[in-house]
C-alpha cells in the first residue's frame, strides 16, 4: 500500500534513511590524494566536483520528498520519480569513479555512498513494483 497522508510505509521510511545517511556520509573522505612532501590529503565530496556532491543532494531530496508526502501534499507518481533520481545517484557515482584522475584514489565514503544510493535505487523499485501492482488491482 502506498504511502498517504496518514502513514509512510517502511519502503518510504527506508529512503528518508538513506537520505540522512548519504548526508553524514558525505562528511567521509571520498577521495585521497597524495599531498607535498608524501602526506595523504583525504577529500570529502563537498570539496570534489559536480558528479561528486550532486547525487547526495538529490538523495537528500528524495528523503524531502517522501518525507512531504506525509506532511505536505502528495507528490504524484512519487515513486517513479524516487526511482529516476536514485538511478540517476547510482550512475553520477559510477561516473564519477570510473572518471577519477590518476593521482587520485577512492576511499571509502565513496563506497559507502555508492552502497547507499544503490540501496535507496532498490527500495524505490520496490516502492514503484507494489504502486504498479496496487494500480493494476484497482
Amino acid at each position: 500500500m502506498p504511502a498517504t497522508r496518514d502513514r509512510i510505509t517502511w519502503l518510504e521510511w527506508i529512503g528518508v534513511a538513506a537520505g540522512a545517511a548519504a548526508l553524514v556520509v558525505s562528511f567521509l573522505p571520498w577521495y585521497r590524494a597524495e599531498g607535498d612532501q608524501g602526506t595523504q590529503l583525504w577529500i570529502p565530496v563537498w570539496e570534489a566536483n559536480f558528479l561528486a556532491w550532486f547525487p547526495v543532494v538529490l538523495l537528500m531530496a528524495i528523503s524531502v520528498l517522501l518525507l512531504w508526502q506525509r506532511f505536505g501534499k502528495p507528490v504524484q507518481m512519487l515513486s517513479s520519480l524516487w526511482l529516476t533520481l536514485a538511478v540517476l545517484a547510482v550512475v553520477m557515482i559510477l561516473l564519477r569513479w570510473i572518471t577519477l584522475p590518476a593521482p587520485i584514489a577512492s576511499d571509502f565514503g565513496l563506497y559507502l555512498g555508492l552502497i547507499v544510493a544503490a540501496g535507496s535505487a532498490l527500495t524505490a523499485f520496490l516502492a514503484f513494483r507494489r504502486d504498479q501492482d496496487a494500480a493494476r488491482a484497482t
